[in-house]
């Protein structure tokens, strides 16, 4: 019989994987830097701007500095209580990414922000997100609480 309380089975897991994801995806933007954001028919002139360039250098050492985060959520969040806490708000939070990114898509719910059919490949990685984070606070929300870890 174990003395540590119950936990979500696959917590770690998702949450590792999830973190690595964003890693591999912010240092991907950051290897193939600014000017990719021509492929979505952002103007040469703000590709070009000092100011967008750092803001997109930030805006992805920050989501791998997230991608790092959301490991150690999953490494060290042991408690069912803390654990389905952190799916649950992982889980809204993705639903929320997923809205903004389908929200300024080259699609007919988009505004067209940003061109092409890649505008999509964010909302649908979002989507992926959002049910792994979703269907983990599920099951933490459908199954039993144990104190024996059984």
């Amino acid at each position: 019989m174990s003395q540590h309380p119950s936990t979500l089975r696959g917590f770690q897991p998702v949450f590792t994987v999830i973190g690595v994801l964003y890693i591999l995806l912010a240092s991907s933007m950051l290897v193939r830097g600014v000017g990719l954001m021509r492929e979505f028919a952002v103007p040469e002139g703000v590709v070009a701007s000092p100011v967008f360039e750092d803001f997109f250098l930030f805006f992805y050492q920050l989501m791998a500095v997230v991608g790092l985060l959301t490991i150690l959520i999953g490494h060290v969040v042991r408690d069912r209580g803390g654990q389905l806490l952190f799916a649950s708000f992982f889980w809204a939070i993705n639903v929320l990414i997923t809205v903004r990114d389908l929200s300024t898509s080259d699609s007919r719910f988009g505004n067209r922000l940003y061109r092409g059919d890649a505008t999509l490949l964010p909302v649908y990685i979002d989507i992926v997100f959002a049910l792994a984070f979703g269907l983990l606070a599920l099951s933490g929300l459908r199954s039993p609480r144990t104190s024996t870890g059984e």
